[in-house]
């Protein structure tokens, strides 16, 4: 007989039970490498460490906390969110956490969820400006701007020399159309300086007064003193619309675009644009930020159901502008867009029905009655 043949698999597995194990790096170990790696760049390797420790420290607010800041430093938002929600859920009370899930927030462009949680910082902690800031930009970018007015004017009476303050209630008086009392702010601001900043509310007043070859102007003036500002390159396309310079327009919108992504007036006047241009696929994406930006805003869900009818998703098209026509019955270009609708999905009734009132409408505007339009 034949010697039996060695089972080399079990020799080695009992080989490597006789070494010694390794022993376990403690959490605090963890934790002080994960910072190490933080502070040096190395990222990845900081999430992999503060993971370890968050599994073997389930309640650890710094650990969690500093998971989330690194995790936001990769743009992996959501995660964050997800540890910093956890963090709360055992120190609700913890404002530091609480700005970083807004800030969070405000970085994945989800302003109403920003907005929510620096409310109940500002409340608690009112004098923290970064929050007071944040909450008034996110109230801007989701066009509340009573609500910016309400916040910042008690600030502006108290502290008339924060600049910030002075420039973000100006911007909101004049959106708001107090634009008297947003001249006032202006002009404080002017005494300090011919800044980029003075010159863009200068010119968002010339804009709402309707006078745009001077706002073209002024804006231009702005970017030339301080070209990073988006809110300048919106608003400069804006002026070149009413110019009638579509090109420049065009460029100045992806100009702010590329400066903020989450602008909202670029996002939708550039869909708006190249779905006039025939290029509703271009438009697609830009007038679905706009949209996810200000969900109930009627421009915004106007340009979503033109740009579905024009790529030929009808039912939801058809949809998103009967529930317009509801909210503003007289909102003239959705009854242009649903008879042409209707005529296309061979409802003849309903598309005659849309063309009386686009003809009553019409009508109504002739004798001097102003129709919204988006």
């Amino acid at each position: 007989m034949s010697a039996p043949r060695p089972n080399i698999r079990l020799a080695l597995a009992l080989f490597a039970l006789s070494l010694p194990c390794p022993a376990q790096q403690s959490p605090d170990q963890l934790y002080k490498d994960a910072t190490a790696a933080y502070e040096r760049g190395d990222i990845s390797q900081a999430i992999s460490l503060y993971q370890q420790v968050v599994q073997l420290r389930p309640d650890s607010i710094e650990a969690r906390t500093d998971l989330g800041v690194a995790l936001v430093h990769q743009g992996r938002y959501a995660e964050a969110i997800t540890q910093y929600n956890e963090a709360l859920k055992r120190d609700p009370n913890n404002l530091t956490v609480r700005l970083d899930l807004a800030l969070a927030w405000y970085k994945q462009g989800a302003f109403e969820k920003a907005a929510a949680e620096l409310q109940t910082l500002h409340q608690q902690q009112p004098e923290n400006r970064q929050a007071l800031y944040l909450l008034a930009d996110c109230y801007l970018r989701l066009g509340k701007n009573s609500d910016a007015v309400a916040l910042l004017t008690p600030i502006h009476q108290a502290d008339p020399d924060d600049l910030t303050v002075d420039y973000a209630l100006g911007t909101a008086l004049i959106r708001e159309g107090q634009i008297a009392q947003g001249e006032q702010v202006i002009d404080r601001i002017l005494k300090k300086g011919d800044s980029a900043e003075a010159n863009l509310l200068l010119g968002e007043a010339q804009f709402a007064f309707g006078d745009y070859k001077t706002a073209a102007l002024t804006l231009r003036k702005a970017i030339d003193l301080n070209p990073k500002i988006p809110e300048a390159w919106s608003l400069y396309g804006q002026t070149l619309l009413h110019n009638e310079d579509a090109p420049g327009a065009k460029q100045a919108f992806l100009r702010a675009l590329q400066l903020d992504p989450d602008d909202y007036q670029a996002n939708l006047h550039l869909g708006s644009l190249l779905r006039s241009e025939g290029k509703p696929d271009e438009a697609a994406p830009y007038v679905q930020r706009a949209w996810q930006l200000r969900p109930s805003a009627p421009e915004s869900r106007f340009q979503l159901a033109a740009v579905e009818a024009a790529t030929g998703k009808l039912e939801q098209a058809r949809q998103r502008f009967e529930q317009l026509e509801r909210d503003w019955p007289d909102f003239l270009e959705v009854h242009v867009q649903l008879a042409a609708l209707y005529a296309r999905m061979n409802l003849k009734p309903e598309s005659e029905r849309e063309r009386a009132a686009v003809l009553k409408l019409n009508e109504k505007a002739r004798k001097g009655a102003p129709t919204p339009t988006p």
